[in-house]
């Protein structure tokens, strides 16, 4: 997994009856941004900290982030997804192209009764050392007490369940989210 001493941007969030924080890592260069979000009770479900996330409460995180020195132990995972659109995209406006009798395609075939049988959306992201996918990647294993031993840095220790979350760092979107339930599974 990764294990790096450096400055990141962190916020500690204490809100009606959580206390958590929040970590945030440069991904693929300075466009995305990785947050990491690690509650600080260690029995406190994920479940009552995704239903307070409201675009109010992400601003607030932006607004708290402040360079920190600090350990940070995070699991490398990667996590991928499919599914259908069909369902989503009548409630945007986008119906008549699923329909074989209204669906009209004149603009870009000559093709007859030309009409979309479904629309698959599929998303994957993987997080290593480095950020990006990695062929081949070493991992040192250093006891855990003699780090905290001889670095005065706080620790981020991602070694219960968390949420993450992608973002594009200039429009603020959410490109990505999910949650990780049990990071020790994953390599640390």
């Amino acid at each position: 997994g990764l294990h790096r001493t450096a400055a990141f941007k962190l916020t500690q969030v204490t809100s009606s009856d959580q206390r958590y924080t929040v970590l945030e890592l440069p991904y693929l260069g300075r466009a995305l941004s990785l947050q990491v979000v690690l509650p600080s009770d260690r029995k406190s479900p994920l479940s009552s900290l995704e239903s307070q996330l409201t675009a109010h409460q992400l601003a607030s995180w932006e607004s708290g982030l402040r360079r920190t020195k600090m350990d940070i132990f995070l699991p490398r995972f990667r996590m991928q997804n499919k599914f259908s659109l069909r369902s989503v995209l009548p409630a945007l406006g986008v119906s008549d192209a699923f329909n074989p009798t209204a669906a009209d395609f004149t603009g870009i075939s000559v093709e007859e009764g030309l009409y979309v049988s479904d629309a698959v959306h599929e998303v994957r992201i993987e997080v290593t050392e480095d950020g990006t996918k990695a062929a081949a990647a070493t991992v040192f294993i250093i006891p855990a007490m003699v780090l905290l031993k001889r670095s005065r840095a706080p620790v981020f220790k991602a070694d219960r369940p968390f949420l993450f979350l992608l973002r594009q760092v200039n429009t603020g979107s959410i490109l990505f989210m999910g949650r990780i339930m049990n990071p020790a599974d994953q390599v640390m």
